[in-house]
């Protein structure tokens, strides 16, 4: 007994000196962050409805026979159990004995349904649930229904309002998603991070070990960027984690003095490096990390990766050097137009077949286009734009036709030739007036383009039927292309604007976006931020990099108790309402900036608190412990044409407040004027300062605009002017005169 006692107490000895050697020796070995650890894989089960996966073609008719679902499937994922669960309603009028819908899965027929047999006579609607074969799916997977209805089998005409077929909107897909554990391997980045195969919003934690300073904002702010740019139109969210590993894929920073608890083991660098890992708390997410022997180091491993990331290849990438990057021109960003010379068509599109529609239920050609927001376009009816089209050589009876449309609204149309020569149109992009930047407060818009957000630029080929006696027939081989040289030209305008604008900032983050890499931004941020501070921080850059398509990796990052160089930068304020400059002098720059803030913060309360319609303003103090976010911009006190926009937040569910509307498009279209004061009941807008302008026009233009609502004043200004020169022609003839005698005298 006393022997088994003795053993086990060694054993125990033994153990717990193990333990302490792990403990004090540095781990050189990773292999432990290589596969994590085994463990059964998570597997979720969804619901795709039709309408969240952006299903718009519900009905079906004669000419529009086709219509398709689009899904996709994550890098990370395995799809199983598929199931499609749909129901559609027919028109009566369809023969039963030959119409059908056929039901194709990624090409793949699924099966073929009859029509109006065995319907009810009140209500004709049929319900379906089909098994799909999982070995079919693929990255992008598509379901794409195919009406094939008669109504006559003597002469049909496949524009009657009788063939149709509606499918239901409550129609979806239901599937299990397995997670699976992929390798640690940097050439499959942005991915598992960002999968552009998923459609979702892009929600990526940052992890920091604490509250990061500066320089480590500086490089997350310029990552988030950078996966914004990848998210596009979906969107991002970064939360920010203190010293926890979240149970997804996440981004940590690490240096060698700050480390989070569950990688305090992990061992050392001596370059900037970046590495991909399995997580320690869960094997199949992974965590990128950006390591640095200091916070300096976490900004090369970021560019590094930003610029770099194609050419890393393995578990592990150190950065050697960072040849010196060119600074950016302004307007240069790879998502706006280029203001130095016309831009190409081919120069815009995604795929080599998009600027190419084919046959009669063709979609439209879509173009996305992006203007710098303070393009001058005063007194302009458009943006000119060169089309150049071809078309299968059509009937002169046919008279088919090519719409143009600007975000759904139509511009011009024209008929299409019978020949297959380019034709060659010039034609005009209509301007929506905004507003908020121009110096009539009368309320008025034209149908055409916003220079604040995204465009979508539609081409609509219509190919028509042709007559064949009694019936009519439908050519096949009907083809229309936009010519990739067709083009947008912008160069011939100026750049002015009036600000402050929030709508401008909040849909093309103007004036900070001017120069694509943020050279001239600095942001200024409480000496701790809180998580819910960074996190608008880094969404509202990773929303700039969606808007410019480029990282942000020159933005500058300072603490509002610095005494920050204020000179010569737009400067974005991220605050409490309240926030102090600790340790400075009155007349710092900083303390005049917070004084500013602070006037702008109050005025736009007060301002928000009584009815625009109100002639006498009453002044109430209120001091209210409720959540609340407010946004304002204003002219810099430091250079006139400099800008500041202040995001501030009582609370950190205010902060929260703040950035739900800066992550949604339909709030962002209610963020307008100089301030917005954001409650749990909305937005409220308000105009308080008097405007100012930023950017050149010519002088004589600059005259002219800023005088055109004075008539008065203007005419005679104009007055005044023609009698200068008519002074001075006089004076110029008199002396002609003079000399003239002066010479006949002789």
């Amino acid at each position: 007994m006393i022997k088994k006692l003795l053993n086990t107490f060694l054993t125990l000895l033994l153990i717990s000196s193990a333990y302490k050697v792990l403990a004090i020796e540095p781990m050189h070995d990773k292999t432990l962050f290589v596969n994590g650890y085994p463990e059964s894989a998570q597997v979720s089960s969804l619901r795709l409805s039709f309408e969240k996966l952006g299903f718009n073609d519900y009905k079906l008719d004669g000419v529009n026979n086709n219509s398709r679902v689009d899904f996709t499937n994550r890098i990370d994922k395995l799809s199983t159990n598929l199931k499609l669960n749909f129901s559609y309603t027919n028109s009566p009028s369809l023969l039963a004995n030959v119409s059908h819908l056929k039901v194709y899965f990624n090409d793949n027929l699924v099966t073929v349904l009859p029509i109006n047999e065995q319907l009810s006579v009140v209500k004709n609607t049929v319900s379906h649930s089909l098994d799909l074969n999982a070995k079919y799916i693929q990255d992008y997977n598509q379901i794409r229904f195919e009406l094939v209805g008669y109504y006559d089998l003597r002469c049909q005409d496949y524009f009657s309002r009788s063939i149709w077929t509606e499918i239901n909107k409550s129609s979806h897909i239901t599937l299990d998603q397995k997670q699976l554990a992929i390798d640690s391997r940097l050439e499959y980045l942005p991915e598992p991070f960002f999968d552009a195969k998923d459609y979702n919003k892009l929600n990526l934690p940052f992890v920091f070990a604490s509250t990061p300073n500066t320089q480590a904002i500086e490089a997350a702010a310029t990552l988030s960027s950078w996966f914004g740019a990848q998210a596009d139109w979906r969107g991002a969210n970064f939360p920010v984690v203190l010293n926890k590993a979240p149970e997804q894929h996440s981004v940590v920073f690490i240096t060698n003095d700050s480390k989070p608890d569950f990688l305090k083991d992990y061992p050392d660098v001596e370059k900037p490096t970046v590495e991909l890992i399995s997580s320690p708390i869960h094997r199949y997410n992974k965590m990128l990390l950006i390591l640095g022997r200091d916070e300096k180091d976490l900004k090369t491993a970021v560019t590094g990766l930003v610029f770099g990331h194609k050419i890393m290849t393995g578990r592990s990438a150190s950065i050697e050097a960072i040849n010196k990057l060119p600074l950016r021109k302004a307007y240069d960003a790879p998502r706006w137009l280029r203001s130095d010379r016309p831009v190409h068509f081919d120069e815009l599109i995604d795929y080599p077949t998009q600027l190419q529609a084919e046959g009669l239920n063709n979609g439209p050609i879509k173009l996305n286009v992006r203007f710098a927001p303070d393009l001058f376009t005063w007194r302009e009816k458009g943006i000119p734009i060169t089309l150049q089209y071809r078309n299968t050589p059509e009937s002169e009876a046919s008279n088919s036709r090519l719409n143009m449309l600007i975000n759904q609204r139509f511009i011009n149309g024209f008929i299409l030739a019978n020949t297959d020569s380019a034709n060659i149109s010039k034609t005009l992009l209509p301007l929506i007036a905004n507003t908020d930047t121009s110096q009539n407060p009368k309320n008025f818009s034209l149908n055409g383009i916003n220079l604040a957000t995204k465009n979508e630029l539609n081409f609509d080929f219509r190919f028509n039927t042709i007559m064949k006696g009694k019936c009519p027939e439908v050519p096949a081989g009907q083809y229309g292309v936009i010519d990739g040289n067709s083009n947008i030209d912008v160069s011939g305008f100026n750049h002015y604007i009036a600000l402050p604008d929030l709508n401008v900032f909040a849909n093309s983050g103007f004036p900070f976006t001017k120069y694509a890499d943020l050279q001239q931004t600095l942001v200024l941020i409480d000496e701790v931020p809180s998580p819910k501070a960074l996190s608008v921080l880094f969404n509202l850059t990773g929303h700039f990099g969606a808007i410019t398509g480029y990282p942000a990796h020159r933005i500058s990052v300072a603490h509002l108790n610095e005494d920050a160089n204020l000179d010569d930068k737009d400067i974005l304020v991220i605050a409490k309402p309240n926030s102090i400059a600790n340790n400075l002098d009155e007349d710092a720059q900083t303390n005049i900036l917070l004084d500013n803030n602070q006037r702008a913060i109050k005025q736009a309360i007060y301002n928000g608190a009584y009815d625009e319609q109100t002639t006498d303003k009453v002044q109430v103090s209120i001091k209210s412990s409720g959540d609340m976010a407010v946004i304002t911009g204003f002219q810099s006190p430091f250079d006139s044409e400099r800008s500041i926009v202040s995001l501030s937040a009582t609370s950190q569910k205010a902060f929260t407040l703040l950035d739900d509307a800066l992550m949604s498009s339909q709030a962002l279209a209610q963020i307008k004027g100089s301030a917005a004061v954001i409650n749990s009941q909305g937005i409220k807008t308000i105009k308080t300062d008097e405007q100012y302008f930023v950017g050149h026009i010519p002088v004589h233009t600059l005259i002219w605009f800023h005088l055109s609502d004075h008539p008065f004043v203007l005419a005679l200004l104009s007055i005044l002017t023609l009698l200068l020169i008519s002074f001075i022609i006089w004076r110029l003839l008199q002396a002609l005169t003079y000399k003239r005698l002066a010479e006949g005298d002789k």
